[in-house]
């Protein structure tokens, strides 16, 4: 049976590297949670919006109602605010929560707490109190995730304001090195299993867009050792770190959750997210990283909601299902979404040769259609549509979905509109 797994909130950047990490396994469901409308709705097949907040009264409460309703065997959180709640919460909620103990998830969520806890080891940079001897410094607020208000103080009077702002900061020497994320994966008894190291090339709102990984360093593999035996944290957790002047690595923060760009290290082999619901549940598991050259970068995807109810589509073949030589894989991944569904796609073509051997040269099973209409007389189109309800048209020609669109009134796409015809959900 499966392992039932809810996610909250599942729209955050984490809660969409869950998704992509889980949404394939046999081994798990996975059921997204949300307090907001967000592009969770979009990718969770198994979706639900609560309209609490996770500083509300009923919180847990709303959450338990789900995880009756659904079976919830594990809560994976994806926010730093939900691990700290759910650790407060750990005893009321009727599921196992993947967070680590209360004492680790409040020191984390502060990094003048993490600085504090972890002071007795080398790798802590140098806190500044007051106003600084010398400047530049580095300054972050201390709750806070990725490097959102995170800023370079170069001067006594900057210093001096967010010092008076009402929000705690970090204050620390300014590290000018490069600056590495390292996700961890640790078993259900809190031992270290794997370290791997990505640079940051690329960051934007305080996330790293793009990261590649760097070869594992003896000073991090031991800081990483020393962080883990302090914690003991199970599953998936990632820490930052930066250079000094003279090279030598210092802590950033940490992190016992799983890291929206944990997708690099994934594709290297580690499931993150799924070796979470297995630490956090006691079961056995062994990891297997490989190592090769690879990098990630993250952009905004355009996934839709449409309104078009329909169940035949009609499909044109020449420089739309093939084009340049090429598979279409995009209405390749539509041809086999529609045959799951039940919707019947009829080829309706002008080819110039046999369609069905060419649809035989690229691989391509006739028996995804449910009709091959090949028209060698020149008439148009739209005298072998049938005028229905439910129909749709996808062809790269204007004049032949003008046509369709005039006689038969159906609606009508280009290739550069069928991505709205994809269902992410999963």
């Amino acid at each position: 049976m499966a392992i039932k797994v809810l996610v909250f909130p599942c729209g955050s950047e984490i809660g969409l590297e869950i998704h992509a990490a889980l949404k394939y396994s046999k081994a798990v469901e996975v059921y997204g949670v949300a307090s907001v409308s967000d592009h969770g709705e979009f990718v969770y097949a198994r979706y639900r919006q609560i309209d609490a907040h996770v500083d509300s009264a009923d919180f847990i409460a709303q959450l338990n109602g789900l995880i009756a309703e659904w079976d919830i065997d594990i809560v994976v959180p994806a926010h730093d605010s939900v691990i700290l709640k759910l650790a407060q919460c750990r005893e009321q909620l009727q599921a196992v929560a993947a967070v680590p103990a209360l004492e680790g998830a409040s020191i984390c969520r502060n990094k003048n707490a993490t600085y504090a806890h972890l002071a007795h080891f080398d790798f802590i940079p140098a806190s500044i109190h007051g106003l600084a001897e010398a400047y530049p410094i580095f300054a972050k607020p201390a709750v806070g995730q990725g490097s959102q208000g995170a800023e370079i103080i170069r001067d006594p009077a900057r210093h001096q304001q967010l010092l008076e702002c009402g929000v705690e900061f970090v204050f620390s020497e300014y590290l000018p090195g490069a600056e590495y994320t390292v996700d961890c994966i640790s078993d259900g008894a809190g031992q270290l299993l794997r370290a791997s190291p990505r640079e940051r090339t690329r960051v934007k709102s305080g996330i790293s867009v793009r990261t590649q990984p760097v070869p594992l360093e003896a000073d991090v593999e031991a800081m990483a050792t020393a962080i883990a035996q302090t914690f003991q944290f199970k599953g998936a957790w990632f820490f930052q770190v930066k250079r000094d002047r003279q090279g030598r690595a210092k802590l950033l923060e940490v992190a016992p959750r799983i890291a929206g760009s944990m997708g690099l290290s994934r594709n290297l082999g580690i499931n993150y997210p799924l070796l979470s619901v297995y630490a956090y549940l006691g079961l056995a598991f062994s990891v297997l990283a490989q190592d090769y050259p690879i990098q990630m970068d993250r952009a905004l995807k355009n996934c839709f909601k449409i309104g078009l109810e329909y169940d035949r589509v009609y499909l044109d073949l020449d420089d739309t299902l093939v084009i340049n030589g090429q598979v279409n894989s995009l209405l390749m991944a539509l041809l086999y979404q529609w045959m799951g569904r039940g919707v019947s796609v009829v080829l309706i073509t002008r080819h110039a040769h046999c369609p069905r051997e060419t649809l035989a040269k690229y691989r391509i099973s006739p028996e995804l259609f449910c009709e091959i209409i090949h028209i060698v007389d020149g008439s148009p189109k739209s005298r072998v549509i049938e005028k229905r309800a439910g129909s749709l048209f996808i062809d790269d020609s204007f004049r032949e979905r003008l046509d369709v669109s005039q006689v038969v009134g159906i609606p009508v796409f280009d290739l550069d509109a069928v991505e709205q015809l994809l269902d992410w959900r999963a």
